[in-house]
């Protein structure tokens, strides 16, 4: 089996233009926990990805040098993934700003001895499936082997675009309803 690898290395210009471009793809914002000490230990991530349904897998990336991918790789047990609703930038942010922190501030449901983020849209309690390397990022394959979410009151995601966060809009007409 080949292993792609990448020349690109990101700095100056061309890393600045690399992030400018990714700015304009939106997406949804999550948080990683994993149990660390007496708390619990979060990382923001908007990398978060479904990959299959059978099995249920999942993927998010992080970055190599942070705590997050050390707690990532040790762990034999379980991480979750938690989709935050419009309500919870404030979560967001600390976990984005502080991502070495163990939060007791953040309220926490525990599932299986993990906790995931209350009030979340949904949550995936994940095993580690795999690990591949993404350059700079480690990309963490997780099996999802327990999972919720809401399906009454406001459901509406946290969005994330051009480093601000956004609502959704009004709903605009698919397909042949909006015209070709």
């Amino acid at each position: 089996m080949t292993v792609p690898s990448s020349t690109f290395v990101p700095d100056g210009l061309e890393a600045l233009a690399f992030r400018h471009a990714l700015r304009h793809f939106p997406t949804g914002v999550s948080v990683i926990t994993i149990p660390d000490g007496d708390g619990a230990h979060g990382m923001t991530a908007s990398s978060f990805s479904p990959v299959s349904l059978n099995p249920r897998l999942c993927a998010v990336s992080v970055n190599k040098p942070g705590r997050m991918h050390e707690l990532l790789h040790a762990t034999d047990g379980y991480y979750g993934l938690s989709v935050l609703g419009n309500r919870q930038g404030a979560i967001a942010d600390f976990y984005a700003r502080s991502p070495w922190a163990v939060s007791a501030e953040v309220k926490m449901d525990v599932r299986d001895g993990c906790p995931v983020v209350r009030d979340s849209l949904a949550w995936f309690l994940c095993r580690k499936w795999g690990v591949y390397d993404g350059g700079d990022h480690s990309i963490f394959v997780g099996e999802v082997v327990d999972l919720g979410a809401k399906d009454v009151g406001d459901v509406s995601p946290l969005i994330f675009h051009h480093s601000k966060y956004f609502e959704l809009g009004e709903n605009i007409p698919r397909g042949s309803e909006g015209g070709v």
